[in-house]
Order: structure tokens, then sequence, then C-alpha cells
């Protein structure tokens, strides 16, 4: 590769890391430094009454682990546990309160993120989103990872049919 490439690769690299840390830092003041409690709040808000074993793949977490932190979405009344669709199952939902701490959570992300976009007037704003939805659709991914990559997003401002992920 040119060094001219090398360079361009850097600095999409330290863009894209600049970025996440970010959205991460400005979620993360709002859920007490816990990244696994945004993203579960905002998958389970994503889709009402996922399973456990579907929130531990999306979350990349194992299942203990994603047991210990529903039990401690629950025990701050941000979760509950419903029956699933079979006896053995348990179907997650957001409380109302839970529905609040989503909301500022995503609030907080896309302040953090139209922060860190400032400089750029709104054309090359939405070429740099054309430009990253075209990447995302090139991206290689399962439906588990497809919903790994989107554990962050607003849901209602990309639904699934204009999602790059979905749609790919």
């Amino acid at each position: 590769m040119k060094t001219e490439e090398l360079r361009d690769l850097n600095v999409i690299g330290a863009f894209a890391l600049a970025l996440s840390d970010d959205f991460r830092g400005a979620m993360q003041e709002l859920a007490e430094g816990n990244e696994s409690a945004c993203a579960a709040l905002i998958v389970i808000g994503q889709e009402s009454g996922l399973s456990v074993d579907r929130l531990s793949k999306i979350l990349g977490l194992s299942q203990p682990g994603t047991v210990r932190l529903v039990d401690r979405l629950a025990a701050d009344h941000l979760v509950e546990r419903k029956s699933g669709a079979d006896r053995r199952s348990v179907a997650l939902r957001l409380t109302e309160a839970g529905k609040r701490q989503v909301k500022s959570l995503l609030i907080g992300r896309r302040h953090a993120l139209a922060e860190a976009l400032r400089q750029l007037d709104p054309g090359e704003r939405q070429v740099l989103a054309a430009i990253a939805e075209k990447v995302l659709r090139g991206l290689g991914h399962s439906e588990v990872e497809c919903d790994r990559r989107c554990r962050l997003c607003d849901g209602d401002t990309c639904p699934d049919e204009s999602c790059p992920m979905a749609v790919a």
C-alpha cells in the first residue's frame, strides 16, 4: 500500500474510534459507567419480549453474565421479566422507568455524535452518512451480528426497512 493509503486507513480508524469513545462516554455517564447496561436497555427497547439467551448473543456476554445484568436492571426497576414463548423462557420488557432511561441514553448518544460532527456542514454530513451506509451494507454479517452492531442505535429513527445493516 502507498503511504497516503495507509494514512487514510489511520485517519478513518481514529475517526471511528473517536466517535465510538465519545458516544459511549456520553451514555455511560447516564448509566453509571456500565456500557453493557446501556446496550441491554436499548436492545430490550428495540425488541420488547426478547429472551435472555438472545440478549446474551447480541451483547456478546456469557449466559450467567447476562442473567446477572438483567438481575441488576430488574432490581433497579428498569426491566421486568414476563413469561416467554414456553414455560422455560423469559421475555424481557422495559418498565416505564426503563423507557425513560433509554430515551435519555439515546439523547445523550445523539448529542455526542452531533458534537463530534459539528465541523461538518449539512451537505458534508449527508456525504459521510452515505459513505458510512455503503460501508455498512458491504459488511458481511449474520442477524445476531447485525443486532450487535446496532445495539446502541435509535431503532425509531432507523427502522429495519431503511437500516443498512438489516437491508444488507
